[in-house]
């Protein structure tokens, strides 16, 4: 073998290993958010009238990030990419993880996620061994905190985009049919479809305070088009109502809206109605809340129903917390 080779048996094996190994989450520093240590899920939008909880939290939030690596053509993201995991810190852990803190202790994994454009390749094959990873550390993740910090509390599961593609698979895996179904408050798959086929058992909420269940929506301008993906058999929950049915819901029961550009909260921002899968509202009259891809709000998923999902996650863990045993 010549020096060449070497060289490139060499570059290959570390491209290849780099993400052969499941990320350690013994180390504190492969968690973007835990409720012992100082990090962006503990802000609040406004400390006037909002507290961070954590301290004295009754339940848990395992919460998976979306996709902020965004660069790159295949593969994972490596977890000592410090652009990256600023972007994760000060994106979705700020505007979304911190929803919880309210209610729940906040631990949000680091992980090797897929990178952006395996949503989009036509390589199925590479695609899929990105999310393999990605979905390999979630569950590494959750089974470090199951065994070394739940104790037994009440747990919500939460994500958005790929984190929500990721815990579709962690809660048909570990709660549906499972024991653990019986701890489960309630999960928020936001911004990726949940096919009407995909669970047996576990079913989408019904209503703001049922247990158990799933909340779910994608979230975009009135009379859009669907763009990447088929709706029409998917679950949708209006986060307005909290009901799973086409009723338009008003503006006045929007709580309020945050985002980057606003100061504190908006409320009264949109209506919205569900239909044919997909959540419909009115385009938020605020800057900072302005769609991708023509009329798609999915980067505003959270944040546009801020302080509404922040409320929901009390009520559904009161209910809980009333009726566990």
């Amino acid at each position: 073998m010549t020096k060449k080779s070497l060289i490139l048996v060499f570059f290959l094996f570390k491209i290849g290993s780099q993400f052969a190994q499941t990320t350690d989450y013994a180390i504190e520093e492969n968690w973007a958010a835990l409720p012992t240590k100082m990090d962006n899920a503990d802000w609040l939008p406004d400390s006037a009238i909002l507290n961070d909880n954590q301290e004295n939290a009754k339940a848990d939030v395992f919460f998976v990030h979306p996709t902020t690596a965004l660069l790159g053509f295949k593969g994972n993201q490596n977890l000592s990419n410090d652009n990256i995991n600023e972007s994760t810190d000060e994106g979705p852990i700020k505007y979304q993880a911190s929803v919880f803190n309210g209610s729940c202790k906040v631990y949000a994994p680091r992980y090797q996620q897929a990178v952006l454009n395996n949503f989009f390749t036509r390589d199925e094959l590479e695609s899929k061994e990105a999310f393999q990873v990605a979905y390999k550390d979630v569950k590494a993740a959750f089974e470090y905190y199951m065994a070394n910090y739940n104790q037994g509390r009440p747990i919500l599961i939460a994500g958005h985009s790929q984190g929500a593609f990721l815990i579709k698979q962690l809660l048909k895996e570990f709660f549906e049919n499972k024991p653990l179904e019986k701890q489960l408050v309630a999960a928020y798959i936001i911004g990726f479809t949940v096919e009407k086929s995909y669970f047996t058992n576990l079913q989408p909420c019904a209503d703001s305070t049922q247990n158990g269940c799933f909340v779910t929506y994608n979230t975009f301008g009135w009379n859009a088009k669907s763009e990447f993906a088929d709706y029409k058999n998917s679950w949708c929950t209006n986060p307005l109502s909290w009901k799973i049915d086409d009723e338009y819901a008003k503006s006045e029961l929007h709580l309020g809206g945050i985002n980057k550009k606003i100061d504190g909260i908006a409320p009264n921002l949109t209506g919205c109605k569900c239909e044919e899968g997909k959540l419909f509202i009115q385009n938020p009259d605020v800057k900072g809340f302005m769609p991708i891809a023509g009329k798609n709000y999915h980067i505003h998923d959270y944040q546009l129903f801020y302080m509404n999902l922040r409320q929901n996650v009390a009520d559904r863990l009161n209910h809980f917390l009333s009726n566990y045993k």
